[in-house]
């Protein structure tokens, strides 16, 4: 007869199906044959672990977790029961069996002070048929049991608005439960779209404080986080990882042009000021000066490369103020022309924030053409007209012929000059009458040239002699040295008379 006292895995099925309670858990049952009696081992598997006391502290970073076993197990089915997990997940580690004892150890060093637990939980299998339910938890820690750094509170807080310059509010500053191991801390720290930045502890490296050291982008959220990587200076990571949000919108604020203005050196100082002229830019822009452009907050340098004219006008900008940048044109404009300003609109202020739209100004500069006002001949003075002519008197006889121009606008000392030389009297009509020569010429006043020619043919009742006085127009033909000039070629008549 063959006595059951213990329950295969091939037999506990039939057992538990059997509908009559009294045959369990003893049964017996008849053997095939009766020489002998043989009998089931029923008992539980008997496992140990290391550790097998709660909070035990492993002596090493790599220290390896034991299961031992009293019988050959199932290893595969054994090893899905095993597992190891602390309070950020699950350790991985290598799984390795020396005789019936289970070794793990993990891939990454143990963290000082995090508890850890072993786990062996579900259904374990012996290779003699036996299967246990089992339950097994165990706590511990590696190296030591210190208590965790965490973080006290950080700022800017979470969904704050900041600025965009590190130097104001735009840094993070986390304060901690003990000091920090520096390196560990700063290489577990990350502040999305920002890789430079520079890192300042204080209170015993209970505080830290990172400085972007570009300006943040406005108008933008940041996120920042410091992850469990992080050390205190015993080498316990940071219980928990923190981080938050911030937002660079605390200036919302558009930059924009609040005012033109044209601008002349003076004062004091005279050369090296720039002073406000007074005269409206729309047609008060004169010779020699430069427009100012004010702006409603500080400006970034950039605005210098943003400012063009059409027609164009070449020049240089420079930053006046914060608030003001100034160009200074290479030369004068036109007179009387019309001019656009433009300034782009991707211009940011110091705070990188753009303007909300291109800005633009019309103005004429304020500097008139010069003209020739009057003339005389010997007859009185006339007005002057394109290719008018005018009766010359003429004194024999050398054929002096005296003329008085009288300009528009004052000449300088150095247009007088080059006027002179710039205008011409030749005989005109008929082909054969002999060359002119300048006899004289003095400035009465700054706008009244008296000059004279000899060789003039006075005419007679039956040929008139025609000569034409000729005055160069243009830029740098004659002006009058503060920005005006002839707008074009002037001709004018005379008729040699007694």
């Amino acid at each position: 007869m063959l006595f059951l006292n213990s329950t295969p895995r091939k037999n506990l099925g039939r057992i538990r199906r059997n509908r009559n309670p009294v045959w369990f858990p003893v049964l017996t049952v008849l053997a095939t044959g009766f020489g002998g009696c043989n009998f089931i081992n029923l008992a539980p598997i008997g496992f140990s672990s290391y550790p097998e006391t709660e909070n035990t502290i492993l002596p090493g970073a790599q220290s390896s977790l034991v299961v031992r076993f009293d019988t050959a197990m199932d290893k595969g089915e054994t090893q899905k029961a095993l597992s190891v997990s602390f309070a950020g997940g699950t350790v991985s580690g290598d799984l390795a069996w020396q005789g019936d004892d289970l070794f793990f150890t993990p891939l990454e060093f143990w963290l000082p002070g995090v508890r850890y637990t072993l786990n062996l939980a579900g259904t374990i299998y012996a290779l003699d048929g036996r299967e246990s339910r089992v339950v097994h938890h165990v706590p511990f820690y590696a190296l030591t049991r210190e208590t965790a750094p965490y973080g006290l509170s950080f700022s800017p807080p979470d969904g704050a608005s900041v600025g965009v310059d590190p130097l104001g509010d735009a840094f993070i500053r986390v304060v901690f439960s003990q000091p920090m191991d520096r390196q560990s801390t700063a290489d577990a720290f990350s502040l999305d779209g920002v890789s430079k930045r520079e890192f300042r502890w204080s209170e015993d490296d209970m505080v830290m404080e990172v400085y972007p050291l570009d300006k943040l982008n406005p108008w933008t959220l940041y996120h920042w986080t410091l992850r469990n990587k992080a050390r205190g200076r015993s080498g316990v990571p940071l219980g928990k990882e923190i981080g938050g949000t911030f937002i660079t919108d605390a200036d919302r604020l558009l930059p924009a042009v609040s005012e033109v203005y044209p601008l002349v050196k003076g004062g004091a100082d005279s050369g090296l000021r720039w002073i406000r002229t007074g005269a409206p830019m729309e047609d008060g822009f004169g010779s020699g000066q430069a427009i100012g452009v004010e702006f409603n907050k500080p400006m970034d340098e950039s605005i210098l490369r943003n400012i063009r004219f059409e027609p164009s006008l070449t020049g240089r900008a420079e930053m006046w103020t914060p608030l003001v940048m100034v160009f200074i044109p290479g030369r004068d404009p036109e007179p009387e022309r019309i001019y656009t300003m433009y300034i782009s609109g991707n211009s940011t202020d110091t705070g990188g924030l753009k303007m909300e739209k291109e800005f633009s100004l019309s103005f004429i500069a304020g500097i008139p053409y010069l003209t020739v006002l009057s003339l005389d001949a010997g007859q009185g003075p006339q007005d002057a007209e394109q290719n008018g002519i005018y009766p010359a008197r003429t004194i024999l006889p050398e054929g002096i012929v005296t003329v008085t121009l009288r300009f528009s606008y004052k000449l300088a000392l150095q247009a007088q000059a080059d006027a002179v030389l710039a205008l011409s009297m030749e005989p005109y009509f008929p082909r054969t009458l002999r060359p002119v020569s300048l006899r004289s010429a003095r400035w009465w006043s700054a706008d009244t040239l008296i000059i004279q020619w000899e060789g003039i043919e006075p005419g007679s009742g039956t040929e008139e002699h025609y000569y034409r006085l000729s005055l160069p127009g243009g830029r740098g033909a004659i002006e009058d040295g503060k920005g005006s000039y002839l707008k074009e070629d002037l001709f004018f008549f005379f008729r040699g008379d007694l």
